[in-house]
């Protein structure tokens, strides 16, 4: 494992995504800063041996969002209550350059959401907004009456988004309006991550500000498969792994990075009807399976891990240590 000082809280950690090259590696990440002197959005060459800064560009408010739209594209939310709005990015060789601005209506974004065409954002005034990046104004908006803590693009047409009361509510950006098409509920705990399943995308997956980890199969939404008592404290952010997608992890704010080995469940899943597959995930007995978790930094660290990433079997992950990771997950 690789560490490096970086001088700053970190808000958000995500490897550059890989290009169409078969010959591309997870090599690179991008950092965004938050509640220290210095804060920056910067550019690192990352790999378990060693950690190295390429670019970094100074930011006036706290980072509190980031997403790719591609390998040369990504935009970051803020705090900044004078500038409503989210910055476009692009990387351009071993330089980051600012782009465009996407207003928004929340004063404080939480959290940011992509695909390659589209981009979601939500925040503490509650409001949902997805826009087109090459259009200033959004291009749909939905309004709900709490604070909105993260959210997540599921399908092709809708965005799911977590709510401090500790709700899940599925918005179709094809039906303008503040009601969502559907809402999962279970306890008034707050919501802080949303991770949708890479293969079988009705499996969600949301964490919560008691240190707990759901799982939910869309088309049954009512109740939860599956909850596990996953971290002493808040989990911030949760993720399928993209490649192995029975493999999830989790980080918090009690200092854990935890890697949920769903792959080695035995005896768990069967087959879909046209001979994929079910993910171990889905079904009803995982609940009462004992699962292997492993904690990737060990336990000497104490602090907050806000945000990680995982790509190709590297994670990079940081947070209020000012202390940027690097290391491998536990199966490879």
């Amino acid at each position: 494992m690789a560490t490096k000082f970086v001088g700053e809280n970190l808000s958000c950690v995500k490897w550059v995504p890989l290009s169409n090259s078969v010959l591309d590696r997870a090599s690179r990440c991008i950092t965004v800063g938050r509640g220290s002197k210095t804060k920056t959005v910067s550019l690192w060459e990352c790999s378990t041996e060693k950690i190295k800064l390429i670019s970094k560009v100074p930011l006036s408010s706290n980072g509190t969002g980031l997403a790719f739209m591609s390998h040369k594209s990504f935009v970051t939310g803020g705090d900044d209550f004078d500038n409503q709005s989210l910055q476009v990015w692009s990387i351009t060789g071993d330089d980051l350059e600012e782009g465009g601005t996407l207003k928004t209506r929340n004063k404080l974004t939480t959290c940011v959401a992509s695909t390659e065409k589209l981009v979601a954002s939500v925040g503490e005034e509650g409001h949902l907004q997805v826009h087109i990046p090459t259009q200033p104004r959004p291009v749909y908006s939905a309004k709900c009456e709490m604070c909105l803590n993260t959210c997540a693009f599921y399908l092709s047409h809708s965005v799911l988004v977590g709510s401090a009361a500790g709700q899940v509510h599925c918005f179709d950006t094809r039906q303008q309006g503040d009601t969502p098409a559907s809402t999962m509920s279970s306890e008034l705990v707050s919501i802080l991550g949303i991770a949708v399943h890479t293969t079988q995308p009705f499996i969600v997956a949301n964490s919560r500000s008691d240190g707990s980890l759901l799982i939910w199969d869309m088309r049954n939404n009512r109740y939860p498969l599956a909850t596990f008592a996953g971290h002493a404290s808040a989990i911030w952010e949760v993720q399928f792994e993209k490649e192995k997608s029975d493999n999830l992890y989790t980080c918090s704010e009690d200092g854990q990075l935890l890697m949920w080995n769903g792959a080695a469940l035995s005896g768990v899943g069967g087959l879909l009807g046209g001979g994929g597959k079910v993910s171990p995930w889905l079904t009803p007995e995982i609940s009462h399976q004992k699962m292997d978790v492993f904690n990737l930094l060990g336990s000497d660290n104490k602090l907050s891990i806000n945000s990680f990433d995982v790509l190709q079997g590297k994670v990079v992950c940081g947070g209020a240590r000012q202390t940027l990771f690097c290391t491998d997950s536990c199966d490879e």
